[in-house]
């Protein structure tokens, strides 16, 4: 009797699908690692801080709301979707003839669900988001080829000499296991390494010291003068009519020089850049007038920037952002939690969470995201120094010390 698709076990081309499982869950570990660290060096985790290539920016990716499925993250998805398919890979090279068919057949529609769902997310992150993953093209890339195999898989006709012998049934099991045991030494080295670097939050303190760090030279890098605007942003014209003088702001009102930055409260890179414009803010408050303006990049952002809103209406602004970066989670802060801080810094808790519930200042924040998207804004943290954005290599404390030393 003829035998059906997916009936067959087909050495060559089963012992790539689970290799590419294998590839798989190494660079699921990889992305698990960096968003761990949020991505302080970059999407693969291999570029100084200071250097952060801006065109792909994976944080925006993995914190967006397509970024969790279910309430659970992607990459927790995506190690277990890998791990199901090599385990099935595994499996198929020592079952029976008779149950191939149904191991195919559970991880061909793993392979389809997979596949569909990875379409989606390069979708969004083409049309929605506007920003790239590397890491999660390179998953998707995976699956791709996956789901190539499988289709060559379905449409070949069974072949009686893909049928497989106990011997080498026996050669494929034992060389699968080394190469489980090569993905587990390379995973470990992966955590192992970064392990050894230090963290975010030394990284920042470093740069916002201007301190090149142990194993850098001082004339190296930005150390020598480097200091520049984003070329690839225009010129805003119109700059002081992004602000006004009920913004909440430190600094001279009347300086020649408007910095302005734009900030998303549960951005890692936001809460990183903080202690550093806290240093330029004072080693500069009267050549300059700081806006220090949110720009809501996640929808669990929004509660929290409304918070801020209402914050500033009593004059609380800056405690609150300084309580919500303290406080700053993946899943953003709860209600509760915001009111918590409101009655920490002296706010009439109860009212700020009526007015949030009310959605008081939801048109203000819509509005500000919407005129910074006009001035230029496509991630943040961004720093505009009057009209001129700065680039990101150039947000240390010394490099906009001497820039708006320039501009004014």
């Amino acid at each position: 009797m003829a035998k059906g698709p997916l009936s067959t076990y087909r050495p060559l081309l089963d012992s790539a699908v689970f290799v590419l499982g294998l590839l798989g869950i190494l660079v699921v570990v990889h992305l698990w690692i960096q968003s761990d660290r949020g991505f302080d060096r970059g999407c693969f985790g291999f570029d100084e801080p200071e250097y952060v290539d801006p065109s792909f920016d994976c944080e925006a990716v993995t914190r967006s709301e397509a970024g969790s499925l279910f309430g659970v993250s992607n990459v927790i998805w995506g190690g277990l979707f890998y791990l199901g398919l090599t385990g099935l890979s595994l499996a198929l090279t020592r079952v029976g003839s008779g149950r191939v068919q149904n191991l195919k057949k559970l991880r061909a529609a793993a392979i389809t669900f997979g596949f569909a769902y990875s379409v989606y997310l390069s979708y969004v992150q083409y049309s929605d988001i506007g920003e790239y993953c590397k890491l999660c093209l390179m998953s998707a890339s995976i699956v791709m080829l996956m789901f190539i195999l499988q289709v060559v898989d379905f449409v070949t006709k069974a072949d009686s000499t893909s049928s497989k012998s106990d011997v080498s049934s026996g050669r494929r099991w034992f060389l699968s296991l080394g190469l489980m045991a090569a993905t587990v030494v390379l995973a470990g080295a992966d955590v192992a390494y970064f392990r050894t670097l230090p963290p975010p939050q030394e990284e920042s303190r470093r740069l916002a010291e201007g301190n090149p760090g142990d194993d850098e030279s001082p004339d190296d890098g930005l150390q020598t003068g480097e200091c520049a605007y984003d070329l690839e942003k225009p010129f805003v014209e119109n700059y002081r009519d992004l602000v006004n003088f009920n913004d909440p702001s430190l600094g001279n009102p009347e300086a020649p020089v408007v910095v302005i930055e734009f900030f998303d409260p549960n951005c890692p890179h936001c809460k990183t850049t903080h202690p550093i414009m806290k240093q330029v803010i004072e080693a500069n408050s009267e050549k300059a007038w700081f806006v220090i303006r949110p720009f809501v990049l996640w929808q669990q952002s929004l509660a929290q920037t409304e918070a801020l809103m209402a914050a500033a209406h009593e004059g609380k602004y800056f405690e609150m952002l300084e309580a919500q970066f303290s406080l700053q989670k993946r899943e953003g802060l709860s209600l509760e939690e915001l009111k918590s801080i409101a009655s920490q810094i002296g706010m009439d808790a109860d009212l700020m969470a009526s007015r949030i519930q009310q959605g008081l200042f939801r048109g203000i924040v819509l509005r500000q995201r919407e005129s910074g998207i006009e001035a230029g804004v496509t991630s943040v943290p961004a720093v505009m120094i009057n009209g001129r954005f700065v680039n990101r290599q150039s947000r240390t404390a010394d490099c906009l010390t001497e820039l708006i030393g320039e501009a004014s």
